[in-house]
Formats: structure tokens, sequence, C-alpha cells
């Protein structure tokens, strides 16, 4: 909250008290600070950039001391002079400011200002308003996170339905169903034509872009049991999601292997190890043939199980867990990312390194993690990085860390 001040004396002197920045504040973190809100107050571009200049030239202490006030002497035609404005242009523009509240314009019946009269341009009333515009920072803030946030979730929206419609291509490319979802994802607006879209279109966008994928993935799972061959997209007949398969197997052997690719998933890129040279000879590798094999067993069920109640509980929100796909996971790890304050670029690096499927599965081992009663995670950020580097060195354990999850959750089900 700004400590403000009425005019009234100062308790030491003879002066009138001035509203101050609240402790910790400076002038030039309130220029910024209003310089990112000014727009949603209504000013334009160049008003806004002739109050920061204004601003600029008051004196630092002004701004927090009770007995000064942060003020500008100078003629308005020495004024525009230093701005490089007309006159005319300074005098619309400080009418605008002040009519939003920015600035306070005090002069002489000649229009003169001096600081020896009190006139010129003063700037107590922006202080005054400082615990408003504190909070509009804040809810814009909140506001852009959010539309970068949307904005990551159409594209991985349109990521998988691309790579279902190419199946759909492939096995019903005359079907009026996939020629109506193909005219629906062309009319889908294009990534640059998404920031100028309002937060409540962007969402409403995503959802439909949602809504089509999940439906692309289902006509490909109907289209994959009436010709009964298992499609690249879906869930493999092998998965017998009756059979007591325990992850508590010996992992002495998958536990350093790179993630294979999970059955019931879009296609992936579980098989892709960036920087890793070694990849190739690895997938070929008998152990490696292993890893395929325990995670098509795994199945979306269990890796529900091994999910954090919060990860579950959007999960259960987008189907039942025998009907999950990886593209609900890889929805709700994003989700999980904003809401664990992991900033965007440390998700972005994950990605790039380990493939949006591998950055999932390292999310949902994250977010299982964070309530460990012996290491718990303090700093999901960190620890998201840190998984990445050690996936690009080689050394990333998830198959041992969804054993040690199984594990944790058997003997908590025990309790």
């Amino acid at each position: 909250m700004a400590r403000t001040f009425t005019a009234k004396a100062h308790p030491h002197r003879d002066l009138p008290a001035y509203p101050i920045l609240p402790f910790g504040w400076q002038r030039d973190a309130f220029i910024h600070l209003v310089e990112r809100v000014a727009p949603h107050l209504g000013i334009g571009r160049a008003a806004a950039h002739t109050w920061t200049r204004l601003a600029a030239m008051t004196r630092p202490t002004d701004w927090v001391e009770p007995d000064r006030e942060p003020s500008v002497y100078a003629a308005a035609s020495e004024l525009a002079k230093m701005l490089a404005l007309s006159e005319a242009r300074l005098r619309a523009h400080t009418a605008r400011l002040e009519q939003a509240g920015l600035l306070e314009r005090r002069t002489a019946a000649n229009g003169s200002r001096s600081r020896h009269a009190g006139t010129g341009l003063f700037f107590s009333g922006v202080i005054d308003r400082f615990s408003d515009l504190l909070a509009l920072d804040a809810q814009l803030t909140t506001a852009r996170h959010k539309a970068i946030y949307l904005r990551g979730q159409r594209s991985t929206h349109w990521r998988c339905l691309r790579r279902a419609l190419e199946q759909l291509r492939d096995v019903a490319s005359q079907d009026a169903r996939v020629q109506a979802m193909e005219d629906a994802w062309a009319a889908w607006p294009r990534a640059n034509r998404l920031h100028a879209m309002t937060l409540d279109a962007l969402a409403a966008h995503e959802r439909e872009a949602d809504t089509l994928t999940r439906a692309a993935l289902d006509l490909l799972e109907a289209l994959q049991k009436s010709v009964d061959q298992p499609l690249e997209n879906e869930r493999s007949h092998l998965q017998d999601t009756s059979e007591d398969f325990s992850l508590s197997c010996d992992a002495r052997a998958e536990d350093r292997l790179p993630m294979a690719e999970p059955a019931f998933a879009q296609p992936s890129r579980l098989t892709r190890v960036s920087g890793r040279p070694d990849a190739a000879d690895a997938r070929k590798s008998g152990t490696n043939a292993a890893g395929r094999e325990w995670l098509t067993k795994l199945g979306p069920e269990r890796l529900f199980r091994l999910a954090s109640p919060e990860m579950q509980f959007y999960l259960s929100g987008r189907a039942d867990p025998e009907r999950l796909r990886f593209h609900d996971f890889i929805w709700t790890a994003e989700r999980r990312v904003l809401e664990l304050s992991i900033h965007s670029s440390a998700w972005s690096d994950a990605c790039t390194a380990m493939g949006e499927d591998g950055a999932t599965v390292a999310m949902l081992i994250l977010d299982a993690r964070r309530d460990d009663p012996v290491a718990p995670i303090i700093s999901p950020g960190g620890y998201l990085r840190g998984m990445t580097r050690a996936w690009l060195q080689g050394h990333l354990n998830m198959m041992g860390s969804l054993i040690g999850l199984s594990e944790r959750r058997r003997r908590e089900e025990a309790l």
C-alpha cells in the first residue's frame, strides 16, 4: 500500500506534506509502472512518452520525501523545444495526461510557470493513485501470462491435430467427417493473429481447438476399431488394462534409457534425443526394446495414478482414466507449468530438448514429487531446468523416477 499524506502540517517543520511512493519504490521504477499501464488508461503512445520524459525531469528525491512535490517549472515554450514537440502538440498531450490523472497543471493568470509562484506541472496526483496503478499492472501481467499460456495450448492442439489429420487422410481421405475437420482446421487464425485477439476470444478459440483435436483422435480410434488394425496414433491392442503389471520391475537396464513412445499417445517425439549422438544405437538395443514394452504396458490409467492430485483433477475433467490420450497429459502439463509459476522459457527449453512428450513426463514426475516427504521440490522451475540439462547429458532417469513414484503410491495406499 502506498504511504500517502494529506495536506497537513509537517510534524517538524511548517511545510505541507505531500503523497510519496511506498517504501522501496523510486522514481524510475514508478515511471516504468506508469508506462506499462498507460495504454489501458486511454493514453496514446505519444502522450505516454511525453509523460515519461516530463517525469524524468523531476528530482528523484521529490517522489519519496513528504515535504517535496515532484514538479516541472519550465515554460511551455522551453519544454516544447526540449521534447522536440510543437507547443500545440505539447498542450494537447498535457491536457490528455491531466484528464487521465497523471499530472496536474498549475499556471498563473498569464499562463506563466515558476518555482517561486508554485506553478508548473505537478505529479502528486499520480502518486496518490499508486495502489490503483499497481493493481492494474498486476491484472495486466496476469492477463498477459494467461494469453501466453493459451497461445501455447493452441500450438499444442495445432501440432497434434496436424498429425492426426495426416493419418486420417491415409485411412479415410474420402470420409466427409475428415474433410469437415480439414476445413475447420484451415479456418483457424494464424499464430500471428492470436496476439491481436482479446483474452475471451483467445480462450474460446483454444477450447474449440481442443474440442476439434479430441474429435479427430476419437475418429481415428473409431476407424482403427473398424478395421481392427492398430494405428500409430492410438493404443496398442497389446495393452491389457486388467493385467497386473508392476512398475517395480527391474529398472537396472531401463533407467538410463531415453523415454520410449507411449502406445496410447499421438505420434511421439520421445525417441528424438537432442544432443545425444549415441541415441540411435541405444534405440536399437534390446534393453530399449524392453523399455518400449514397459511403457506400452504402463498405459494411461497407470500414468494417471502416478500423477499429482492437481494433475488428476484436470485429467479427470477431460476423460475417464482409461480413455485419456497423451494429448490430455500435454494439455494438463502446460496448465501446471502456469500454476507452478515455471517460466515459459524453462518449459520451452524442456520441449526443445526432450520433445513435448518427454517434457510432459518430466512435468508429471516433477509435479508428483513436489510434496515428497524425503526430498520435496522447492523450486519447480529450477528443477525442470535441471531435468533438461540431465537429459541433454544423457543422465536423466525418468523411468526410474516413475518406478519410484509407483512404489510411493503403493506405500501410501497400504497405510
